[in-house]
């Protein structure tokens, strides 16, 4: 923890301990699966795999963003529809999720 050095005491951060934790069955990226890094503002977003790189869309990429292991299959989907103020489709999304774990680059965690 940190210490305020003036005072000498324990200082407990005010965010402490609300990092989003996995839960068990939350969906994550495969292993040896990332999404690369754009610095570019509207650059295609890549994903690399053990299989080789895809390009993705905004929206799949978005998807695959919110895959950290901290929200099941339901979690995501709302909240790519949410940010999406509804331009992506529930269906949609749960199609991706399907695919993506058909070609193991998203699995659920146990």
């Amino acid at each position: 923890m940190p210490t305020d050095r003036a005072h000498g005491r324990t200082v407990k951060s005010r965010n402490a301990g609300t990092a989003r934790r996995p839960r068990a069955g939350g969906l994550r990226l495969g292993a040896g699966v990332q999404l690369e890094k754009t610095a570019q503002r509207g650059a295609t977003p890549v994903l690399l795999s053990p299989g080789g790189s895809v390009q993705l869309n905004q929206g799949a990429a978005a998807i695959l963003r919110l895959c950290d292991g901290s929200r099941g299959r339901d979690a995501v989907i709302a909240e790519v529809v949410r940010r999406s103020r509804g331009k992506m489709r529930v269906s949609d999304v749960g199609e991706f999720i399907d695919a993506a774990v058909a070609r193991g680059w998203i699995i659920e965690g146990a």
